[in-house]
């Protein structure tokens, strides 16, 4: 088994339960608390400094896969007076653009939902709030936000789940093919490894992200997806799958972002090599949801599947997000929504509705100033039709 200093390591399986169970407890010191908080079981410390507390209240209180984002920088940020609640946003004009929902305990969302309004209404901005769920539509319904469905979102609750039987032979597969050709999957912990190793591992990981990305029409979303850059990693997970065949190199990674104080994770961002073994991501995907279960994490979390049944109209809906979704063409050649929603299908989740709730309503300039911080039009059309014809012609 390789070992790369203090990185957490996990077994080269022979069998699907074969997983060891990391042990990480993080420190956290800030000008305002001082506070441990348990990451699976066991006595690994980190220390990080924390500004204002952001990252400790959104690790606590996110809600969303998206949540986390609001610790990255570009972000502007509106917390309640009281400082229990933060919401996390970008601005264009007059347009403000929310990721990660209302990041608040539960008994507060709704104040601060109400203190945001008032912030609004003083500066006269137009607001939408992306990747809401039913149970927290009850807020915004509240305030008069024009509510319109937008996407499923998938979920595997781990409690029940045993890697066996018909449904999960598929995973299985890929597990036992990645194992046979020499794939490791081991979690680094940045703080906890000298500076110049996680650097080159962090520029490994870049590389392999930069490949990947070069294979695809549209950009990296911006704000609607995490990025690895020059900031901290901070309380997400990395994991990655070397190869011993091929000088122990990267094949591909997988960085997690928690949800609701560590008890949920999302599988946010993940990167593979143009030639990485087949199923490498799977085998990610199944060691770090094999690795939560074994910490007592309740749920993983796949991210947005953009216009899953969006084509039924809500009542008061916007007519102009619910046509944008229904596309489905164009989403599928540019971002491959119908490759993602396959794989992760794979995993047998179950799905939740995921809605775009705006105030006042829905306008061409909302909807420009969503394009233009997402990045939907930052598309290669060269990698556009070439993909278009590689679907042809693979349809045949």
């Amino acid at each position: 088994m390789m070992s790369l200093g203090v990185e957490q390591i996990a077994t080269k399986p022979d069998a699907l339960d074969a997983v060891v169970t990391p042990k990480r407890l993080v420190h956290i010191d800030t000008e305002e608390v001082t506070v441990s908080l348990e990451i699976g079981r066991g006595s690994v410390r980190q220390k990080h400094e924390l500004e204002h507390s952001r990252e400790l209240h959104v690790y606590r209180y996110g809600t969303y896969f998206d949540s986390y984002l609001a610790t990255e920088p570009g972000r502007e940020e509106f917390w309640s007076s009281n400082r229990s609640g933060l919401i996390s946003y970008v601005r264009r004009g007059r347009h403000i653009l929310v990721g990660g929902g209302l990041i608040a305990p539960d008994e507060q969302k709704s104040a601060l939902l109400a203190e945001f309004m008032e912030f609004l209404a003083h500066r006269k901005f137009a607001a939408a709030f992306h990747n809401i769920s039913d149970a927290e539509l009850v807020h915004f319904r509240r305030h008069g936000f024009q509510i319109t469905k937008w996407g499923e979102e998938p979920l595997l609750d781990l409690g029940n789940v045993t890697w066996k039987g018909k449904e999960y032979e598929w995973v299985r597969r890929q597990v036992n093919y990645c194992t046979r050709h020499g794939l490791q999957v081991s979690e680094i912990i940045p703080e906890q490894l000298p500076t110049q190793q996680w650097n080159r591992i962090f520029a490994e990981m870049l590389e392999v992200s930069a490949e990947c990305l070069s294979l695809k029409p549209q950009a990296e979303m911006g704000f609607f997806e995490g990025q690895i850059r020059d900031h901290r990693i901070g309380l997400r997970r990395v994991f990655i799958a070397r190869n011993e065949n091929s000088q122990d190199r990267i094949e591909g990674f997988l960085v997690c972002n928690p949800i609701q104080n560590g008890m949920a994770w999302s599988t946010e961002l993940y990167r593979r090599r143009k030639d990485a073994v087949r199923g490498t991501m799977a085998f990610l995907f199944h060691h770090a949801m094999t690795q939560f279960q074994n910490e007592g994490v309740q749920r993983v979390a796949f991210c947005l599947d953009p216009a899953a049944n969006c084509a039924n109209k809500l009542s008061g809906d916007s007519a102009l997000i619910r046509w944008g979704m229904t596309i489905g063409a164009w989403l599928n050649i540019t971002m491959d929504v119908e490759g993602m929603r396959h794989f992760k299908s794979r995993f047998r989740p179950r799905y939740e509705n995921r809605y775009v709730c705006v105030t006042p309503k829905t306008t061409i300039g909302s909807l420009w100033a969503f394009a233009q911080v997402s990045g939907l039009f930052a598309v290669n059309p060269w990698k556009v039709v070439k993909r278009a014809i590689s679907r042809s012609l693979n349809r045949r």
